[in-house]
C-alpha cells in the first residue's frame, strides 16, 4: 500500500503546479505523432533540457531550486529537465519506511521548476539498492 502511495505521489508531483503556473502548464497535454511530441493542438513541441541526477546522498541537487539558477535556465531557453529520483533516497530502509523529507523535496522542486516554465521528467533510479 505504501508503494502505491509513493507512486501516486510521484505522479501527482509530476502534474502539480503552483497557482502562477497552472494556466500555462497544467493545461498542456502532449502525445506522440509519428516521431514528434505534439501538443493538444497538433503543434510539434521541441524541448530544450538538462539533466539533474545525483546518485549519492542526499540524492538531489540542492541548487535545483536556486532562484538565480532557475532564472538563468529560463533565459537560456531551457524548458525541460530530467530529474533523477533515487529509490535509496525515497526508501532508505527496505522494510517499507519512506523518506517523506526526500519526497517532499522532490515535490517542491517540481513545483518550483514549473513556475519557471520547466517541464519535469521524473527518472526513477535504483542504483545501490
Amino acid at each position: 500500500m505504501m508503494l502505491l502511495s509513493l507512486l501516486l505521489m510521484f505522479g501527482a508531483a509530476f502534474h502539480s503546479c503552483t497557482a502562477k503556473a497552472v494556466n500555462s502548464m497544467s493545461k498542456s497535454r502532449f502525445s506522440v505523432a509519428d516521431r514528434w511530441i505534439v501538443d493538444q493542438h497538433g503543434r510539434v513541441r521541441i524541448f530544450h533540457g538538462f539533466n539533474s541526477v545525483l546518485k549519492g546522498f542526499p540524492y538531489y541537487d540542492d541548487q535545483i531550486v536556486n532562484v538565480t539558477r532557475l532564472e538563468l535556465y529560463r533565459q537560456w531557453g531551457f524548458n525541460a529537465v530530467r530529474l533523477g529520483t533515487m529509490w535509496a533516497g525515497a526508501q532508505p530502509v527496505k522494510q517499507g519506511q519512506f523518506n517523506e523529507t526526500y519526497i517532499s523535496t522532490l515535490e517542491h522542486a517540481v513545483k518550483q521548476l514549473s513556475v519557471y516554465g520547466i517541464y519535469v521528467l521524473l527518472d526513477m533510479h535504483q542504483v545501490d539498492y
